[in-house]
């Protein structure tokens, strides 16, 4: 039997700060957080190699004594809750004690600080979690602190880290959820010596939402403010003319502390009562007061998670409250037709067409019609297209067989099979004639700028033009329906998404599908007779024409039987 011990105290803190500093965004999010904490209005950070080499905090808070500074670096040390209790009415980012101690134990580190009024500043150095004595200096007041080599003598720890471009995108993550809940406090990113991020002070959350997300996303901004027993939900959300592919553009805060709770997601997605498009997304800021007393942030370390006392009434509070701001709200949204929604309208209009009309026996046989995908294995039948029906489905005719396409997903089935050989399908690449301009907010065109390289590697060519504007020269050959500023920003969000959670090249059959999907026509569009008979005949040229990339059928066929019935001429 193994015997059991008890682990000295480096390798019990090692393991504590693994929780608390997992990457070089854990080290910023904690810093520039306590630097809220102290009620600076400018903070800036520089970041050298991604964070790995160094990581430095500047800000103009009230600063530390001397008394402070010897013990802040000491486990579970903290100006900021004194007892359990305390944990009922927490209204600092910080609280455990946990942040400093931990950077400490992985990564080397410098402080300059000087308490407001005080006469000097002090300044002090840990190397592997040890102290120098402190020393008097000259500086404005405030704090600056700076960590060297994270991780240096943590291989293991280095070695999980991703590229330089990801991490870096965490922490713009992190500085962007901060900047957005402090539009008071002035913010700027340095990486490489290139500015990232520069926001003045503002003076409320609209103007911090222009500086953030731009002009376009601010001027369709709709602000509104609710209250009941010990909750307040203020919310800056956009129209629903503007919406994302992906939630990344809304951000939640409660109690001012950026959190992800699914719940709150989808409560905000209910207040736009049917308004959103099939798998599009709000944008916006929404932010939640509510009673420490029934909410529990102390449920990891991150403090990114949090739990309500009675989560559901949370939740009906703020879908209330957000379909209340945009009923009120003119709207004349810009949108394609939603495939579920004309089927959905059609079956209903011709069910009441029908009740008025003919025996309720018909009525029965009609919603019992069966239809059937055509199964794997069997050929794609010769056909002869016929027309045309809710923009979104082609009809045609096999011998004695009505087949019925969905162009959008058989045209994104084609798309894909183009795309199988990835180093072909990377290199083609189609130059437009005329540039399409896309006018980005800042947090879009850090996200654009970023991922450049990587989005560019799929075929398109991207370059800048003027602030916050981007032109498209070009775009992936199979990509030729990408016509809108819309359909090319959602596609490079996502494929920059895609490129921040790991290396792009291990997702390239999900980057197919997007890819396939963004570039092939949409439901609700009009196509000619000559473009329908030529997707057609392009889907007798694929191996695999009878599913799209999501699983969904590309045709179904009603057989002559099943037509005879609705018209009563076989039982």
């Amino acid at each position: 039997m193994s015997q059991i011990r008890i682990l000295d105290e480096s390798t019990i803190s090692k393991i504590a700060a693994g929780e608390v500093i997992e990457r070089p965004s854990s080290v910023v999010k904690e810093l520039v957080e306590n630097s809220i904490d102290a009620n600076a209005t400018e903070i800036r950070i520089r970041i050298q190699d991604a964070g790995k080499s160094l990581i430095e905090i500047v800000d103009n808070g009230h600063g530390m004594n001397p008394d402070n500074l010897k013990i802040a670096f000491i486990q579970h040390s903290t100006s900021k809750i004194i007892d359990i209790d305390d944990l009922e009415k927490i209204s600092t980012m910080g609280f455990r004690g946990e942040a400093l101690s931990s950077i400490a134990s992985v990564a080397d580190i410098e402080v300059s600080t000087k308490e407001k009024g005080a006469s000097t500043a002090q300044f002090v150095s840990l190397k592997k979690g040890k102290m120098s004595a402190l020393k008097q200096i000259g500086r404005d007041t405030g704090t600056t602190i700076s960590v060297m080599k994270l991780f240096s003598g943590h291989p293991a720890r280095l070695k999980y880290l991703k590229s330089d471009r990801v991490e870096m995108g965490h922490i713009i993550q992190i500085v962007t959820e901060r900047a957005l809940a402090n539009p008071d406090i002035a913010f700027k990113l340095l990486n490489d010596g290139v500015e990232v991020i520069n926001v003045p002070r503002a003076k409320n959350m609209p103007d911090r939402i222009n500086d953030i997300m731009g002009r376009r996303v601010a001027k369709q901004i709709v602000s509104f403010m609710e209250t009941e027993e010990g909750i307040t939900v203020i919310g800056h959300l956009a129209k629903p003319t503007i919406t994302k592919a992906t939630k990344n553009d809304l951000f939640i805060f409660v109690n001012n502390r950026p959190v992800a709770s699914p719940k709150i997601s989808e409560a905000i997605e209910r207040g736009y009562a049917g308004m959103l498009m099939r798998n599009r997304h709000p944008v916006g800021v929404l932010m939640l007061d509510i009673d420490p007393k029934v909410l529990d942030v102390n449920v990891h370390p991150t403090k990114r998670k949090v739990r309500f006392a009675d989560e559901g009434r949370v939740a009906r509070f703020i879908t209330k409250a957000v379909a209340g701001a945009m009923g009120n709200t003119e709207i004349i949204p810009d949108v394609e037709p939603r495939q579920k929604d004309i089927i959905h309208r059609s079956v209903i209009e011709g069910k009441k067409k029908r009740a008025s009309r003919v025996p309720q026996t018909q009525t029965q046989i009609m919603d019992d019609i069966e239809t059937e995908a055509i199964p794997e294995g069997e050929s794609i039948p010769k056909m002869k297209v016929m027309g045309q029906i809710l923009n979104t489905y082609i009809l045609a005719q096999s011998g004695s067989d009505l087949l019925i396409i969905d162009q959008h997903a058989a045209h994104e089935r084609i798309n894909l099979d183009r795309l199988k050989d990835s180093k072909k399908a990377k290199k083609a690449q189609q130059k437009l004639i005329t540039p399409i301009p896309l006018n980005l907010g800042k947090k879009e065109s850090q996200l654009v700028e970023h991922y450049r390289p990587i989005i560019e590697e799929f075929g398109f060519k991207i370059e800048p033009f003027g602030k916050d504007t981007y032109l498209v020269r070009a775009v992936p050959s199979i990509a030729g329906h990408l016509e809108s500023e819309s359909g090319l920003r959602d596609l490079i969000e996502e494929l920059a998404e895609l490129g921040k959670a790991r290396d792009i090249e291990e997702r390239w059959d999900e980057i197919r599908h997007l890819i396939a999907c963004h570039s092939s026509i949409r439901a609700g569009e009009k196509l000619s007779q000559q473009r329908m008979a030529k997707l057609v005949e392009e889907l007798h040229e694929i191996d695999n024409p009878f599913h799209c990339a999501h699983g969904r059928p590309t045709i179904i066929r009603i057989t002559q039987k099943e037509l005879e019935k609705l018209f009563k001429r076989v039982v």
